[in-house]
């Protein structure tokens, strides 16, 4: 399927290139050519060359509703230097696509229909990945917003369709998905309400019912299908300002055992970005419990408490700005252990940021971590962006020392610097002995260019 679906990618490509004046056609994309050579202590030498090909094609017709978008690329890695070896067998179709703007009657409401790839993420619950098919979305009827999709079944991918759709009014918001694979029903449902100015009520709930497995049940032992064919996820929440400097907050949360939602986004990395699947992701931790906390700033301090029964977690933090110094202190305590409350460890950071004289701006850090096994490390650094000699101007330096203890002492420097020309040139150079084994000592040194078309 994906390779008659590329095939009618590229029949696309050149069908339009005729006819780039009368529709308007567009075209970018991107060349990345990177060589990283890296020498540990020991004086082995490795090179890593690698480069990367991204094209995207765009079609919009003269009705400027319908847009056609076609993305593929190379990614390859070779220690023969750097040949993209562009052939056949090295060409990735990442995304193909037909959209279209309008309603499917007169007089009907506005919405968008793909055919072709689809970007199916329906919430943290609900995101469907290499899909070919069909998709509706933006169609708004009152005070509801519908979408929709069907997945084309291939080799690589069984049937699958799914629906959502979000109500928004006056402090209700609440939305549920439905995703179909024939192998199970997969049901989410989200909501939140503003029952007064300072509070805000939330839950979420996620339900697979196993077709499948209900079926077998059917035919031999009836308890034991009930028992496997519903699994869920469920989380309820509360938010309530107590006064302008003051805020609490409470939940609780519960998952099937040995359950991860077949559709669950990806663990976000920042946790700002966490839209609430990150903890269903960790492995050591219960299948349930209850969390609270509490923030206030206090003379210009903030502090947060945090508890979190399924992680038998709770976290102290404070953080505060003095005359330009930023300080953060964290302390992570072990909550019902045998052996009762126990820090797991404390973070102290100091960072601030010095205008030495023009064209030099330094910013010194000092972060201190104290753990059971390694007891309290020091980390200090230094950062600079040069800007006093014109023929390196934006010269980046850095440089960090890490001291355990007399036996233990690490640093790494490194600067980097992108030339006129267009190249990015860089290296670090890391040495000494860490208490964290993982880190990885020597020296690299990277070139690489960018082109994007």
């Amino acid at each position: 399927m994906k390779k008659s679906m590329m095939v009618l990618t590229l029949v696309l490509v050149f069908a339009v290139s005729g006819s780039v004046f009368a529709a308007g056609i567009k075209f970018d994309g991107s060349l990345k050519s990177n060589l990283e050579w890296y020498r540990d202590l020991e004086g082995e030498i490795e090179t890593r060359p690698s480069s990367e090909l991204s094209l995207n094609f765009g079609l919009d017709t003269a009705s400027e509703k319908t847009r056609a978008v076609v993305e593929f690329g190379i990614g390859h890695k070779n220690s023969q230097g750097l040949d993209l070896e562009l052939d056949a067998s090295n060409l990735v179709l990442k995304k193909a696509y037909i959209e279209t703007d309008g309603s499917f009657w007169h007089g009907g409401p506005e919405a968008t229909t793909r055919f072709g790839s689809l970007d199916i993420d329906y919430g943290p619950f609900s995101v469907v990945k290499d899909q070919y098919g069909i998709s509706v979305s933006d169609m708004n009827i009152g005070p509801v917003a519908v979408k929709g999709f069907y997945g084309i079944p291939s080799q690589e991918q069984k049937s699958i369709q799914g629906l959502r759709a979000d109500m928004l009014m006056d402090n209700i918001a609440a939305g549920a998905a439905v995703v179909h694979d024939w192998d199970a029903l997969h049901v989410a449902v989200d909501g939140a309400i503003r029952p007064m100015q300072d509070l805000i009520l939330g839950a979420s709930v996620a339900t697979q019912f196993d077709m499948r497995q209900e079926a077998e049940g059917e035919e031999g032992e009836e308890g034991e299908a009930e028992e496997n064919a519903l699994r869920h996820m469920l989380a309820v929440g509360a938010q309530y300002q107590v006064m302008d400097n003051l805020s609490v907050r409470g939940g609780y949360k519960a998952i099937s055992e040995d359950w991860q939602p077949e559709y669950l986004a990806d663990k976000a990395k920042k946790a700002a970005d966490d839209r609430g699947q990150n903890w269903i992701h960790e492995s050591e931790r219960r299948n349930s419990g209850f969390y609270a906390g509490i923030s206030t700033n206090q003379s210009g301090i903030q502090l947060a408490a945090d508890y979190d029964q399924i992680f038998d977690e709770a976290i102290l933090t404070a953080a505060t700005d003095v005359e330009g110094y930023n300080v953060n202190v964290e302390t992570v305590l072990a909550v019902g252990a045998e052996e009762g409350i126990k820090t797991e460890s404390t973070t102290l950071g100091v960072e601030k940021a010095f205008a030495v004289m023009n064209g030099l701006d330094i910013t010194a850090k000092y972060n201190g971590k104290w753990t059971p096994a390694t007891g309290l490390v020091h980390t200090v650094g230094a950062n600079t962006k040069l800007g006093l000699i014109p023929a390196v101007d934006g010269l980046e330096l850095n440089s960090e020392v890490t001291v355990s203890d007399l036996e233990t002492i690490g640093y790494q420097v490194g600067a980097s610097f992108d030339a006129p020309n267009g190249i990015g040139l860089s290296i670090k150079h890391v040495g000494g002995k860490f208490a964290d084994e993982s880190v990885k000592t020597g020296t690299t040194a990277k070139a690489g260019i960018a082109v994007k078309f």
